[in-house]
This record gives C-alpha cells, sequence and structure tokens, in this order.
C-alpha cells in the first residue's frame, strides 16, 4: 500500500516537474503578443481620433461653404431684381398694359390773315407732363420712348424726339389707369381745351391692353458724375 503511494506522488512529481519545465522554456512570447496587440489597437484608435477630427473639419467647411454659395445665389438674385427696377425706371424696357391714345393734328383751317395752328414741340410736352402728372407709368410718342433724359426740339415743321425726327399727326401712349389720365386731360379750362379752341385736333380714347417701347439711346454724362 504505501508502495502504491509512493509510486503515485513520484509519478504526479514528474509530471510537475516536466510541464514546469515547459512553461518556463517560453515565458516571453504571451507578453510580447500581448504588447504588440495592445501598441496596434492604441495606433488605430488615435488614427480614428484624428480621422473623425478631419471629417468634422470637412463637414463644418463644408457647411461654410453651402451658406456661402446660398448667400451669394441670394445676393445675386437680389441684385439682378435690383437691377431690372432700375431698367424699367429709366425706361430701358418695353412696357404694356391698359392706357390711353393721345392723338394731335395740326388744324384745318385758319382765320383770315393768321398763322397756321400747327402742333409744335411744346405742346407735345404740355400734354405729356399732363399725363406724367395725372400718374403715367410709361409714355412714347410716335414710337419714341420718354424716359427722364428725354430731349425735345423743334426743327421749321419737324420735331426732335432725342434727335429722333418725328412729323405729324402725333401719336402719344401713355400706360397708366385711363380714367385718371383721360380725366386729367379733359379738365374744364386745362391745357387741351385751350388748344382745341386754337382748332387744334385732338381725341383721346381709352385702350385696355397699349404697348410702349424701350428708350432707344443711352444717356452719357461727360460735365456731370454721382457724388461720393
Amino acid at each position: 500500500m504505501a508502495a502504491a503511494v509512493l509510486l503515485g506522488i513520484g509519478f504526479l512529481f514528474v509530471v510537475q516537474f516536466r510541464a514546469s519545465r515547459y512553461l518556463s522554456a517560453q515565458p516571453e512570447v504571451p507578453t510580447r503578443n500581448v504588447y504588440a496587440l495592445a501598441t496596434l489597437l492604441r495606433q488605430e484608435r488615435e488614427g480614428r481620433i484624428a480621422l473623425e477630427r478631419e471629417i468634422g473639419e470637412m463637414q463644418r467647411r463644408l457647411v461654410e461653404y453651402e451658406r456661402a454659395t446660398a448667400e451669394g445665389r441670394t445676393l445675386t438674385a437680389a441684385m439682378s431684381k435690383e437691377l431690372e427696377s432700375l431698367r424699367v425706371l429709366a425706361g430701358l424696357k418695353p412696357m404694356k398694359g391698359p392706357g390711353i391714345i393721345v392723338r394731335l393734328e395740326d388744324a384745318k383751317s385758319n382765320p383770315a390773315g393768321s398763322s397756321p395752328v400747327v402742333v409744335t414741340f411744346q405742346d407735345l410736352v404740355s400734354v405729356i407732363n399732363e399725363l406724367w402728372a395725372a400718374g403715367a407709368e410709361a409714355v412714347a410718342v410716335n414710337g419714341q420712348r420718354v424716359a427722364a433724359t428725354t430731349g425735345f426740339a423743334q426743327v421749321g415743321g419737324t420735331v426732335l424726339v432725342d434727335l429722333a425726327r418725328i412729323t405729324g399727326p402725333f401719336t402719344i401712349v401713355a400706360l397708366g389707369d385711363p380714367a385718371a389720365l383721360e380725366g386729367a386731360l379733359n379738365i374744364r379750362g386745362g391745357m387741351v381745351e385751350g388748344l382745341r379752341a386754337l382748332g387744334m385736333g385732338i381725341t383721346i380714347s381709352r385702350q385696355g391692353d397699349l404697348a410702349v417701347p424701350a428708350h432707344r439711346g443711352v444717356p452719357k454724362f461727360e460735365h456731370s458724375k454721382p457724388t461720393e
């Protein structure tokens, strides 16, 4: 019995001794692998954090670019709209709408010994000023657009509108409220009544759909400039 016990103890000792020798022969291999894996993991984490920061910076720049682009589009649209309004106010755009047509003709007959009554550029200017005062929004004479810089003159029986020669009968097209425009010209004791008293032929008709062309000339400023 004792021999069997001693034999078993000896067997266990031998097994333990061999196992300890095997483990002691390679003590550093698992440790090196753990350190290497830890280093790689740390580097991967640092690289991921750096990429996340770079992506965040790119997203921030993208938002700024999109905002700047949107603001640029808005500014461009606003400037285009303002430019279009200025072109309309300057008479550089053709216009259409309701209004009236005023036709002026020389007198058919003249009293004996008197000079013939003809339509002059002053008569046209007077009628046009009455129309402006009554709220006309666009005016043309014989197809010539009247703008803020339009000049009228007379050479014999020919009227000059911005150096363009026009002859009678003269047709003035004015866009605006037809009733207001016609009422302003037909006012009792007004300018039109005085011209008719001289024998001049003047007819006024309301129209629901008229058109005036754009101003053909470009104003030149040789002696003046905008103030700061």
